[in-house]
C-alpha cells in the first residue's frame, strides 16, 4: 500500500498544479455582471468596426478578446450564454442593416438572419468552455471551434458565408495569400488564435482576474502529464510559463505567413487574356419592380432596354480594339429566355411557349448583329419546360456568340434564401412574410457548373452571392464532368437592391478571397456597382476614367510600375454610377493547394470536436 501511495505522489503533484487555488468569495456581483456585459458589448463594437463602412480591419486581431472573458466567467450558465448571444446580436444587427434597404418586408428577414447568426456565439462559447475543462490551450480551442462553426454556417440552409473573421483582413494582402493553402478558414484560424493569445496574456495579470471576480487561477497553466516535464527549469519556462511558448510559436507562424504572402505578391507577371467590357448599370431594383407592377410592364422593359443600349453602344464602339466579350449584370436583360427540354414530345409543348422560344432566339440573333457582332454574356431570367411539361424558372447566364447563336448557358446553383426560395416553406408557411415578393415565387437550382469557351480560354460564372461560397469557385478550377479547369472567373450581380449601402463594399471584399483561393482572376459586372477586375493575388486593379464619356468609361491600364491597385478608401467612388469598365483579364496558371485538398482544415476541426464530444460521453457512461 505504501508503494501505491508513493507511485501516486507525482501524479497528485501534477493534479495539484493544475487545480485552481481558491480565493475568498467575490464581492460586488452587480459590478462583476456589469463588467461581463461591457466585455461582450466591446466585442460587438470592435467587430462592427472591422467591416464596412468603417473597415478598420486591424481590429480583427483583438476584436474577440473581450468576448473570451465569458469563457472563464464564474456566473450562471444562462447569464454567460445569454451575454454571448447578445454579443453576436449586437454585431450582426448593425452589420447586416443593409438588408432592410432592399424592401420594407426585408426588415423581418434582416432581424431573423441576425438572430440566427448570433446563435453561433453561444455555440462557440459552449464548445470552448468544454475544451477548457479538458485543459486544451485557449490558443488552440478557440480557433478550432470558430473555424468549425464558420464552416457549418457556410452550408446550413444553403449557407451564409459573410462576415467571417478572415474577412476583416481582406485589405492586408500579405496576410491572406495563405488562402491558396488552406482556404479562408486558415486565415480565420490564425486571427482567432491571436485573439486567444491576447486574452490569455492579459488574463495572467491578477488585477484583470480580480476585476471579473474570478477564483484565483494559476497565472501559467501546466499541460504535461509526465512528471519529468513538470520539474526544474524546463517546466518553469516551457510549461508553467506556457504563454511564452505559445507566443513564440504564433509569432513564428505570423512571420511565415507574411513571408509567404510577400513571395506570392511578387509573382505578378500574368499573361494577357481576353479583353472584356463590364457593363455597370445604375438601376434601382425597387423602382424597376414598382414600374413593372404599377405601369405598363412593356414600358418598364423599354426603359431598361434603352439604359443597356447606351452601355452596349459605348462598350462595342468608340474603342480602337473591340472587346472580346461584353458582360452584363445579373438578370439585367429585359426579356426572359424560353426553352423546352429536348425530352418533351413536341405535341405536348404549348403553342404560346413554342412561339415565345422562337421569338426570343430571333430577337437575340438580331441583337448580336446590331452591336458589331461582339459576344455577350447576358444575365437573364430563363424559363424551361422540363421533360414532364412542368415550367421551371432559373437565374441564368447566357453566352450569346458573335453570330447570334447561343453557345452556352449556366443556371445559378446556390440560391439565396428568402430572395430566390423559401427554406422549409411547406413546414413554416409564415416564412413567406420575410420576402419582398407576394405569392408563389422562386427559382430552381442549376445542375452543373458550365465552362464557357471564349477563344483559347475557358471561364466560369458565379451569379450574385455565389462568389461568397468557397466551394463553388474551387470546383471551377478542377477537371470535372462539366468541363476543363477555367482560366478566369466572372461574377455577375444585381446589387441595385441595396442602393449604395455598405453591402457593395462588403460584397467586393469577400470576392477577393475567391481569386486568391483559386489563383484565378475575377471580373465583376454589377448593377449599381462595384464592378471590378481582381487579379489572382486579390488586388483590385485601379481603373481610370476616360474624359468626356457618357455613360462613363473606365479603363484598367498599366503604368510604368505595372497595374496600380485601387485603395479601399476609393471603392465608394464607383457606386451608383452607370458606365463601362474595359480591361484585359490577367491569366494566372499557378496551382492552388486549397483547390486540390479542399476544406480539410474545417472538416478536421469538426472531427476533433465530434470525436472529443463522443469520447467524453463514453467516459461519463463508464464512470456512472
Amino acid at each position: 500500500m505504501a508503494m501505491d501511495t508513493a507511485c501516486m505522489e507525482p501524479a497528485n503533484a501534477v493534479k495539484a498544479s493544475l487545480t485552481p487555488r481558491p480565493e475568498s468569495a467575490p464581492t460586488g456581483h452587480g459590478l462583476c455582471l456589469l463588467l461581463y456585459v461591457a466585455a461582450a458589448a466591446s466585442s460587438s463594437v470592435l467587430l462592427w468596426l472591422c467591416f464596412h463602412p468603417i473597415a478598420w480591419g486591424f481590429l480583427g486581431w483583438i476584436a474577440l478578446a473581450p468576448f473570451l472573458v465569458l469563457v472563464r466567467a464564474q456566473v450562471r450558465p444562462t447569464v454567460v450564454y445569454g451575454l454571448a448571444f447578445l454579443c453576436g446580436l449586437g454585431f450582426f444587427i448593425p452589420v447586416l442593416s443593409w438588408m432592410r434597404v432592399a424592401d420594407r418586408s426585408m426588415v423581418g428577414g434582416w432581424l431573423a438572419l441576425s438572430v440566427y447568426c448570433a446563435l453561433y456565439f453561444p455555440a462557440a462559447l459552449f464548445c470552448v468552455r468544454c475544451l477548457e475543462r479538458w485543459r486544451v490551450p485557449l490558443v488552440v480551442s478557440f480557433p478550432l471551434t470558430w473555424v468549425a462553426l464558420e464552416y457549418f454556417r457556410s452550408f446550413f440552409l444553403t449557407g451564409f458565408a459573410w462576415y467571417y473573421l478572415a474577412h476583416t483582413q481582406h485589405d492586408f494582402l500579405s496576410m491572406i495569400q495563405i488562402t491558396d493553402l488552406g482556404g479562408i478558414y486558415l486565415v480565420t484560424w490564425i486571427v482567432a488564435a491571436v485573439n486567444a493569445l491576447v486574452f490569455d496574456s492579459a488574463y495572467q495579470f491578477p488585477e484583470v482576474r480580480q476585476w471579473f471576480h474570478q477564483r484565483q487561477l494559476e497565472a501559467y497553466r501546466t499541460y504535461a502529464s509526465i512528471d519529468l516535464f513538470n520539474r526544474g527549469v524546463l517546466a518553469e519556462w516551457l510549461f508553467r510559463r506556457n504563454l511564452i511558448f505559445e507566443a513564440a510559436a504564433l509569432g513564428a507562424l505570423l512571420i511565415g505567413v507574411y513571408w509567404y504572402g510577400e513571395i506570392r505578391l511578387r509573382q505578378n507577371q500574368f499573361r494577357a487574356g481576353p479583353v472584356v467590357c463590364l457593363l455597370q448599370s445604375n438601376l434601382d431594383q425597387r423602382l424597376r419592380e414598382n414600374a413593372a407592377e404599377q405601369e405598363d410592364p412593356g414600358q418598364a422593359a423599354e426603359s431598361v432596354r434603352k439604359h443597356f443600349t447606351l452601355l452596349c453602344m459605348r462598350a462595342a464602339f468608340n474603342h480602337q480594339t473591340p472587346p472580346d466579350l461584353l458582360i452584363w449584370p445579373e438578370t439585367s436583360f429585359p426579356r426572359p429566355w424560353y426553352e423546352v427540354s429536348p425530352k418533351l414530345p413536341l405535341d405536348q409543348v404549348p403553342p404560346a411557349w413554342r412561339d415565345a422560344e422562337v421569338d426570343m432566339r430571333d430577337t437575340l440573333e438580331k441583337f448580336a448583329a446590331a452591336y458589331t457582332r461582339v459576344p455577350h454574356l447576358l444575365g437573364i431570367n430563363s424559363r424551361q419546360l422540363d421533360e414532364h411539361g412542368v415550367p421551371r424558372q432559373f437565374n441564368s447566364a447566357l453566352l450569346l456568340g458573335a453570330e447570334g447563336r447561343i453557345e452556352g448557358k449556366f443556371d445559378k446553383v446556390h440560391r439565396l434564401p428568402f430572395g430566390e426560395y423559401i427554406p422549409l416553406k411547406n413546414w413554416f408557411p409564415f416564412l413567406s412574410w420575410l420576402t419582398p415578393y407576394e405569392g408563389d415565387f422562386g427559382i430552381q437550382k442549376g445542375e452543373k457548373l458550365t465552362r464557357f469557351k471564349l477563344g483559347d480560354h475557358h471561364f466560369g460564372v458565379l451569379i450574385c452571392f455565389e462568389d461568397t461560397d468557397p466551394f463553388l469557385a474551387r470546383q471551377y478550377v478542377e477537371q470535372t464532368k462539366d468541363g476543363p479547369p477555367v482560366d478566369f472567373l466572372v461574377n455577375m450581380s444585381n446589387d441595385g437592391w441595396f442602393d449604395g449601402s455598405a453591402e457593395h463594399e462588403a460584397h467586393l471584399a469577400v470576392c477577393r478571397f475567391r481569386a486568391i483561393e483559386t489563383r484565378r482572376a475575377m471580373v465583376r459586372a454589377v448593377n449599381m456597382g462595384i464592378s471590378a477586375v481582381i487579379d489572382s493575388n486579390g488586388r483590385i486593379l485601379k481603373a481610370r476614367e476616360v474624359p468626356d464619356t457618357q455613360p462613363t468609361v473606365w479603363m484598367v491600364s498599366p503604368d510604368r510600375f505595372g497595374y496600380p491597385e485601387l485603395p479601399t478608401s476609393e471603392w465608394g467612388q464607383f457606386k451608383k454610377k452607370a458606365g463601362v469598365l474595359k480591361a484585359v483579364v490577367p491569366i494566372d496558371n499557378r496551382a492552388s493547394l486549397y483547390v486540390a485538398t479542399g476544406d480539410v482544415l474545417p472538416m478536421g476541426c469538426w472531427a476533433i470536436l465530434l470525436g472529443g464530444g463522443g469520447w467524453s460521453l463514453i467516459r461519463r457512461r463508464r464512470s456512472a
